[in-house]
């Protein structure tokens, strides 16, 4: 299992590393030693999918952090709302996400607040970002969406065709 631990934006805003380890880990020591309903040893059950509805994204590095600690406690995401701009695009790589064909997705170039990012900082957080991405999205995120400083639209339908799971919208 690895866990990304990433730097927040603003120093004030970071959290210690060692809050973060210790957390990541209690998230893992409680996933594999808590008890398991019978029905969850007996018919796979599924925990309940976190909803993300119209997130215009934000901090890469908090972000990822989120995710990591989502994948440490087997959350899975359904993404059902109007938007999901930037960052927030970055849960359709965390197992067990689906998304709604109505939903569209913003891709765009790492950033600090709108402004461009050395050439070494561009490659990292470009590469962090492709990282929670699925395959076919990430090479496509690094051959042209890294490089794009306006908002690039996907519709859900589009992920979908290539190969992102559909919300079950009849539950």
């Amino acid at each position: 299992m690895k866990i990304y631990i990433l730097p927040a934006r603003a120093a004030h805003s970071r959290p210690h590393v060692f809050v973060i380890l210790a957390t990541a880990f209690l998230a893992a020591a409680l996933t594999v030693f808590a008890p398991q309903p019978a029905a969850a040893q007996s018919v796979g059950y599924a925990p309940r999918a976190v909803l993300i509805r119209n997130d215009m994204g934000g901090d890469v590095g908090a972000r990822a952090n989120k995710i990591a600690a989502m994948r440490a406690q087997g959350q899975h995401v359904a993404i059902v709302g109007a938007a999901c701009y930037s960052s927030c695009t970055m849960y359709l790589g965390l197992p067990g996400t689906c998304v709604s064909r109505k939903t569209q997705f913003g891709f765009h170039r790492p950033s600090f607040y709108g402004a461009a990012l050395s050439p070494a900082k561009f490659e990292y957080w470009s590469q962090v970002i492709a990282q929670h991405y699925p395959a076919a999205l990430q090479g496509w995120y690094l051959r042209v969406g890294r490089y794009s400083t306006n908002l690039i639209r996907m519709s859900g339908a589009e992920l979908i065709r290539l190969g992102m799971p559909e919300c079950d919208t009849t539950s």
